[in-house]
């Protein structure tokens, strides 16, 4: 799989914060430096439980990292429904 390939599915806002590598978990992607697959923190997400509990079950994982996917889920949200970009 080529360079291109594996960044791929990682928005260009979220390079540094996310990864995606073949020889780790199989090619999910996942926290950059952990093991943390973002499928962890999308799932705590729906089930309505706050970031601070996914941080508290994922300690390798940064705020700062979670918080980035959380506003970029927020800003596309926003973006789909021509609500303008969060601040």
């Amino acid at each position: 799989m080529s360079q291109a390939e594996l960044k791929a599915n990682i928005p260009a806002a979220l390079n540094g914060v996310l990864v995606k590598t073949p020889d780790v978990l199989s090619g999910a992607v996942r926290f950059a430096g952990t093991r943390v697959p973002i499928q962890c923190l999308l799932d705590t997400l729906a089930r309505g439980l706050p970031v601070t509990d996914f941080l508290e079950g994922f300690p390798d994982v940064t705020e700062e990292q979670a918080m980035a996917v959380v506003r970029w889920e927020q800003n596309l949200a926003k973006e789909a429904f021509g609500l303008g970009q969060a601040s």
